[in-house]
């Protein structure tokens, strides 16, 4: 039975206790990212993108869950249907990141530095790879995106208030137009916003890798936001199935990333091609190695081992060791995407990079909570919300 604290729009899931510290954190992390753009600018920039890369991949990952699961009819999902939403409400904080590192772009990207006039490859795509164009291309992916995540959520709203399944047919509708132009889309914005910063570099799967990579941030933020809503006791509904099957989504798209990880290796490796193997070697010179490797590590072996038993995927606690292992996995893999592109050695210590990740991962937990004291915590018309609440596995 649905509690009837859910009959209405939800207080905000943090207290003061947790809103405080969060703010703080959030304004120290971000703070310290800002006030090093004056002494070390690129090493800033980088840590600064890959924080907001990962504030959308969480938010373009909690869009793409809800729309596959809306377009393939699943039911058990419904549960925390409103923990997708709020998850992709929050795409605005990652766009207004994006886009204040505007400025930054000819520190970040070859292609935009000014010695790439001379540089034969970069002029090849000029009329592809300028600052115009770049800003354009980035402006019409944010939107696209903040379209579909409003459509969807608009589509829920009003199912809540006059119950009518036709909502839900329009959903899976919008869903399905979204899976086509979102998946092409992330593709051509991670090579724009990631792959470019070495312009000398390319590979024909990283559309790929990088949409495994949303949907693999988007179960983790899933799973993590889940967890924190459990524990404060504002989701009685979540059962231990539940909990298993996001575990379960875990474990299945962090092995899905290495497998596209390793194909890209494999295929530089194999075809050992000078223009191919330099992005490989960059990173497992300097410094550089042990991040690399560490990187699948973190990503990939030890939630791999971890998540194996049945009952791990069963304990909120376990859970929740192994999902902050992942998200710290998820920051450096982005972060490995454009830093070494910019700075000859990795850092002794990555201050910056920490203080960035804490800040990004605190504000994006402010905004999530925000979104989720917007509405019900459950989607109470929802035509699945039946079978939801009786799912076992």
């Amino acid at each position: 039975m649905i509690a009837k604290t859910q009959s209405a729009a939800a207080p905000s899931l943090l207290t003061s206790r947790w809103t405080r510290p969060l703010a703080l954190l959030a304004v120290a992390g971000l703070g310290v990212g800002a006030a090093s753009l004056a002494v070390a600018p690129a090493r800033a920039l980088s840590a600064l993108l890959a924080g907001a890369m990962l504030a959308l991949a969480a938010s373009l990952g909690g869009l793409a869950w809800l729309a596959l699961f809306q377009v393939s009819n699943a039911g058990f999902f419904v549960v925390f249907k409103r923990v997708l939403e709020a998850l992709a409400a929050a795409l605005p904080m990652g766009a207004v990141m994006l886009l204040a590192l505007l400025p930054g772009a000819p520190i970040l990207y070859g292609w935009a530095h000014a010695a790439a006039a001379t540089d034969p490859i970069v002029q090849n795509r000029h009329g592809f790879q300028t600052l115009t164009a770049f800003s354009l291309r980035m402006g019409l992916f944010l939107v696209l995106w903040l379209g579909f995540s409003y459509a969807l959520r608009r589509e829920s709203r009003a199912q809540d208030l006059d119950g009518d399944v036709s909502h839900t047919r329009r959903a899976v509708a919008i869903s399905a137009v979204f899976l086509l132009l979102g998946g092409y889309s992330i593709s051509l914005a991670s090579v724009d916003w990631l792959m470019s910063a070495d312009p000398h570099w390319a590979s024909t799967i990283y559309g790929f890798y990088s949409i495994g990579g949303v949907l693999l941030t988007g179960a983790l933020a899933t799973l993590i936001t889940v967890l924190a809503l459990r524990r404060a006791g504002r989701l009685p509904e979540l059962n231990e199935s539940h909990l298993h099957d996001l575990g379960k989504l875990l474990f299945a798209f962090c092995t899905f990333w290495a497998y596209l990880w390793f194909s890209q290796f494999l295929l530089i490796w194999y075809a050992n091609l000078p223009e191919e193997t330099a992005w490989i070697l960059t990173r497992t010179r300097n410094g550089w190695a042990p991040w690399f490797y560490g990187n699948v590590l973190i990503n990939w072996a030890l939630p791999f081992v971890l998540l194996l038993p049945r009952g791990a995927k069963r304990d909120p606690a376990y859970l929740a060791r192994v999902a902050a292992l992942v998200l710290v996995g998820r920051f450096v893999d982005l972060w490995l995407q454009v830093a070494p592109a910019n700075q000859p050695h990795a850092p002794a210590l990555p201050w910056i990079e920490a203080a960035v990740f804490v800040g990004t991962v605190s504000l994006f937990a402010l905004v999530v909570a925000r979104a989720l004291g917007k509405e019900p915590l459950i989607a109470r018309h929802d035509p699945y919300l039946e079978e939801a609440l009786h799912h076992r596995t």
